[in-house]
């Protein structure tokens, strides 16, 4: 009796055998699992960001500001990251607008951020293991717009996530500052037309002395702010003989800027508040010859100061 009862109790022992061996089997795969999890231990190393953008709508290049967050992998394999900026509500943001002026965040691809592939406004980072690195971005103007001078800004946050979509640490907070400096440019041209185009003109000739003779030029202004432009004469709206000569006359002559009659006799100034556009305005601004009888024969000159500074 006791013989046949053995098998069975030898088969009870071996099942409880198996189900040991597949409870340490199910912990294991635990135990790699929590290591798999902690492969990638990524440590934001910077705090709260502001990028500041000195815009000059008028420099050649475009403006922009550096953004660079500063990373570290404390894990043991590589850090797959994936980042975006958001906005107050929390939706992805390609570009912002600021003063009527589009700025847009571009991946310093030097530092290894890249655009992502099928992800709109999404940045990809790697680290490697036990490496520490920058994420570094530019904040440049992209649209070809002129901003009143100020400064304009908008809060953004710059969201870390795995490849997985899993959120890394908190949001990272990033103020964007636009900073319009007030600037006045100006340029002297023989033809209408926008800032910088047609002949720069220098020298005002009016060719043989006849009275009432007649020259036009333009004053091509753009600003992005209310603006002043001021004319002083060096002999005060008269024009001296070259060479001198006892007794020589001086030859009078009128300018009119605008319609608006110019007082040579002293500093003249006048506002002007040019479009917020690259091409500006163009002013005409005329000359005509006085009386010449009795003038000595030769040449005769005066110069003009004509400068611009803004509000």
């Amino acid at each position: 009796m006791w013989e046949k009862s053995k098998p069975p109790a030898l088969c009870h022992k071996a099942r409880l055998r198996l189900m040991i061996g597949a409870a340490g089997l199910l912990a294991s795969a635990a135990l790699a699992s929590s290591v798999s999890a902690q492969a990638c231990d990524l440590v934001v190393r910077d705090g709260p960001q502001t990028v500041r953008i000195e815009y000059n709508p008028f420099a050649i290049g475009p403006s922009s500001g550096a953004l660079d967050i500063g990373l570290e992998n404390r894990g043991d394999a590589a850090c797959d990251v994936r980042m975006s900026f958001t906005d107050d509500v929390g939706l992805e943001v390609t570009s912002v607008v600021l003063g009527n002026v589009g700025v847009q965040f571009r991946p310093r691809e030097a530092s290894g951020v890249q655009t992502a592939d099928v992800q709109t406004a999404v940045f990809q980072y790697q680290l490697p293991a036990g490496a520490k690195g920058q994420a570094q971005f530019d904040a440049a103007v992209v649209q070809g717009a002129v901003a009143d001078a100020g400064e304009y800004g908008v809060n953004l946050r710059l969201v870390m996530k795995t490849a997985d979509g899993e959120p890394i640490g908190a949001p990272i907070p990033v103020r964007l500052i636009l900073q319009a400096t007030p600037r006045a440019q100006l340029n002297l041209a023989g033809a209408a037309g926008a800032f910088g185009t047609g002949s720069s003109v220098e020298v005002v000739d009016f060719g043989e002395a006849i009275a009432g003779v007649t020259r036009r030029i333009f004053l091509q202004v753009r600003a992005n702010t209310l603006a002043t432009v001021s004319i002083a004469s060096q002999h005060g709206g008269v024009m001296h003989r070259v060479e001198e000569a006892p007794n020589a006359p001086a030859l009078p002559y009128t300018v009119e800027l605008d319609g608006d009659d110019v007082d040579l006799s002293a500093l003249w100034t006048k506002q002007i508040d040019p479009p917020r556009t690259l091409a500006g305005i163009s002013i005409p601004m005329t000359f005509v010859l006085g009386p010449v009888a009795g003038a000595m024969e030769g040449r005769y000159a005066d110069v003009l100061t004509i400068d611009i500074s803004p509000k």
